[in-house]
């Protein structure tokens, strides 16, 4: 979104890291000056450490520095923790294995969240001031509250209007702000809270003439109100512009002002469905109509929604190219009824949903993968069999670990989740190319497509029970697991594999090593394998 520059520093004797990072490629819009110092002596002031500081662990001395820096990272030997108070005061820790201290897939792997975080952050301080900004420039009241009708943000011309400030109008409400009193509240003509209530019933913007009693006496305000409404379909408070029409004489006029208000493109049409109106909003996602002031606007729909879709909830929606952004739109019309109950008019309302829409798949993929391994899971896995079942070899290898409960039981959950944490880091070492899911607890499947021997896929299986065992045997608290596997497969000419005898092909193998001592592994319908034996 916005250009950032950032400075990393690095606290290091070694200058590998630097190089490391250095290779990581910078996310769009950002640049990134990395400098390693030796020590922490070595630098001018806590301010020089930059946007953040990454501080080398490994070594025996690690040299811990105070800063302000907005991150502080810390590498970790996973046999050498830092302390209790050094972990609390660091924003991440990247963990290095056993052996290798400095291990470029995780040191990029945490370079690249860091730099992701670092510029999230950035571009929503930078987006929350051009917000603010935006809306002190509005001369019309703009504000957002709760649910509960407290005001959470206003703008400068709201402030202006109830002579307050905006620390004073935080989380208040209506009485206090317009200094009502409730019993008069109950006996005049006011609709504010009340209006709260409708616009989140009817979960769309709606429009409103309010009359709110100020210190310079009543005023007539048109506001335009919606609801606030989360990704996932809940509305947790609401938002309005109120234009303030007590003396404006022209209709046109106050209707230009309200519409230029609306985050909404807006066009607005006569009884003879002649259009009347438009907002910049309208210019901004339609360029290539130009104004339409005139035109038939039943016609110009036709056109402009060829190609629309109806989404899950009945509404039509289409996507159009603005400004070389892809942007999701939701159509809507309603009728301009006047004091007669005389339909004058339509208003047609373009709403920007891509960010919900972006959302929407962002949930999808969530519900395709194992929390806390990042791994596929059983729904992700049935996808990509049915997808992979006319493959002319499909293999599967189903893996599980042996006394992972007494680990569990005797350590606590937390350790027996970094065991299959850790393990799955090692199934995907082992099987880069290949789709690893986690079938549930301490159990994981390997699907291999592509033609491989049955000796192939013994040396695989054989090689991840060998570096498992090793690592295990590398931790105390692992020392007494082992991991046993079970593989099946099966060559087609044509047609479909049976998935489901392949799986309980693979389930039988893998009952059979468990039954011939576990740290081994069978292959279904031959004789069990000589295991990985951890001594």
């Amino acid at each position: 979104m916005f250009f950032n520059h950032f400075s990393v520093s690095i606290i290091s004797a070694d200058n590998k890291i630097e190089e490391i990072l250095n290779c990581v490629t910078q996310p769009e819009d950002s640049s990134f000056e990395i400098k390693t110092y030796s020590r922490s002596d070595d630098i001018g002031s806590v301010s020089d450490l930059g946007s953040a500081v990454i501080v080398d662990c490994t070594g025996k001395n690690a040299d811990f520095p105070s800063t302000d820096a907005e991150y502080t990272v810390l590498i970790v030997s996973a046999d050498n923790l830092p302390n209790e108070e050094q972990i609390e005061n660091s924003d991440d820790m990247w963990v290095m294995p056993s052996g290798d201290i400095r291990c470029e897939k995780l040191l990029k792997s945490g370079f690249k969240r860091l730099m992701d975080n670092m510029k999230y952050r950035a571009d929503s301080r930078k987006a929350e001031i051009c917000f603010n900004t935006a809306i002190d420039s509005i001369p019309d009241l703009v504000w957002f509250k709760d649910s509960h009708g407290a005001h959470l943000i206003v703008n400068n011309s709201f402030c202006k209007a109830v002579e307050k400030t905006k620390s004073q109008i935080y989380k208040k409400g209506h009485y206090y702000i317009w200094d009502i009193p409730k019993s008069e509240y109950d006996q005049g003509d006011y609709v504010c809270l009340e209006s709260e209530d409708i616009v989140m019933e009817a979960r769309k913007t709606c429009l409103f003439d309010e009359k709110v009693k100020t210190k310079s006496g009543m005023r007539q305000f048109r506001t335009y109100k919606s609801p606030l409404i989360d990704s996932d379909g809940s509305i947790f408070g609401t938002c309005g512009i109120a234009h303030d029409v007590t003396d404006i004489q022209n209709t046109n006029n106050e209707l230009d002002v309200v519409l230029e208000s609306m985050p909404y493109a807006v066009i607005v049409a006569d009884r003879h469905n002649s259009v009347i109106s438009t907002n910049s909003k309208f210019s901004s996602y339609f360029p290539e109509d130009g104004s339409i002031i005139g035109e038939n606007f039943e016609k110009w729909k036709e056109k402009a929604l060829a190609d629309h879709t109806v989404n899950a909830d009945g509404n039509v929606e289409i996507t159009k190219n603005a400004g070389g952004e892809t942007k999701t739109l939701v159509f809507s019309e309603q009728p301009i009824i006047d004091i007669f109950d005389k339909n004058i008019g339509t208003v047609n309302i373009f709403r920007d949903v891509t960010l919900e829409r972006a959302f929407e798949l962002q949930t999808l993929q969530n519900a395709n993968t194992d929390f806390m391994t990042g791994l596929h899971n059983r729904r992700s896995l049935f996808s990509y069999l049915g997808m992979v079942k006319t493959e002319p070899q499909l293999s599967l290898i189903t893996i599980d670990l042996d006394n992972f409960k007494t680990v569990n039981d005797t350590f606590g959950h937390q350790v027996g989740d970094e065991a299959l944490i850790e393990t799955s880091a090692l199934i995907e070492k082992c099987f880069t190319n290949d789709f690893i899911a986690r079938l549930g607890g301490d159990e994981f499947l390997v699907v291999i497509t592509g033609t491989y021997s049955e000796s192939e896929l013994e040396s695989s299986t054989a090689n991840l029970l060998s570096t498992l065992c090793a690592f295990y045997r590398s931790h105390k608290e692992f020392s007494l697991m082992t991991a046993s596997a079970g593989i099946s497969y099966a060559v087609i000419e044509s047609g479909s594999h049976d998935i489901e005898k392949l799986m309980v092909n693979s389930d039988s193998a893998l009952y059979c090593a468990k039954n011939s001592g576990k740290a081994t592994y069978k292959i279904y319908g031959k004789a069990v394998r000589e295991g990985i034996k951890c001594s």
